[in-house]
């Protein structure tokens, strides 16, 4: 194995510098010099190998008298480094909004859905240009049918600026659907609705003697039978809670 060497404070490119750069980094700038490593080298390799490519390049230059030494010495340091580094590691740019006019909902657990939404611009300066609109609202439907009758729902105020909110369903195992509305004085105007998801059961059964021979005996080895579960609290439905609201 290799020694690590210990090189001087005014090396063009140091130790600790090399350690904070990524692996893809490291080959990236090792291509990047003409060097040949070979793939899933250790990292303490490949830092050895830059720094000697690095090193030997700037002795030879010395050595010639190269009038443009300073400026080979700094070309793999500081700002070129953190350029290399930024364009491998940085995460995609994820956009904020698409501009379109949709709504979306994600349950969360057996009482928790997310709901998200936007109105493309046009369609908002369409709304804000009748002086009879006030507000939007999402319309939280429950067992939504084929047949476009609904066993029950309720609605939920939400302000222009809103994109986003935790939403308190009323039932575990049920299929909801949210959808979007404009209010426009008295009447109320579809803007999106979302697919249907159906939120999770909290429970696999209310008695372990309700459930098949198998499941039940995995429940029994799992001493399932002995925790104290009790029934989750009743909430009004239509209770919600902002994304970052504590």
């Amino acid at each position: 194995m290799t020694r690590r060497r210990d090189f001087s404070d005014d090396a063009p490119v140091n130790v600790e510098r090399l350690n904070g750069l990524s692996i893809e980094a490291l080959y990236a700038l090792a291509d990047k010099m003409g060097l040949d490593l070979p793939p899933a080298l250790e990292r303490v390799f490949v830092v050895e190998a830059l720094l000697e490519a690095i090193e030997e390049d700037s002795a030879e230059r010395k050595s010639a008298g190269d009038a443009a030494v300073h400026i080979e010495e700094k070309k793999y340091s500081g700002s070129e480094l953190d350029e290399i580094d930024a364009s491998i590691d940085a995460a995609p740019c994820i956009e904020c909004r698409y501009n379109e006019t949709v709504v979306q909902v994600i349950a969360r657990d057996p009482e928790w859905a997310f709901v998200f939404w936007d109105v493309k611009d046009e369609d908002f300066d369409e709304l804000h240009a009748s002086d009879a609109y006030s507000h939007l609202f999402l319309r939280v439907i429950k067992e939504p049918g084929y047949d476009g009758k609904t066993s029950a729902s309720f609605e939920v105020v939400v302000g222009d600026e809103d994109d986003h909110w935790y939403l308190h369903l009323p039932e575990e195992d049920r299929a909801y659907r949210v959808d979007l509305y404009a209010k426009i004085g008295a009447k109320a105007r579809l803007l999106a609705h979302s697919p249907v998801i159906r939120t999770p059961r909290a429970l696999m059964s209310d008695s372990l003697a309700d459930l098949d021979p198998d499941a039940a005996e995995l429940a029994a080895l799992s001493g399932l039978a002995s925790l104290k579960i009790v029934p989750a609290p009743e909430h009004h439905p239509s209770r919600i809670l902002g994304a970052f609201d504590d």
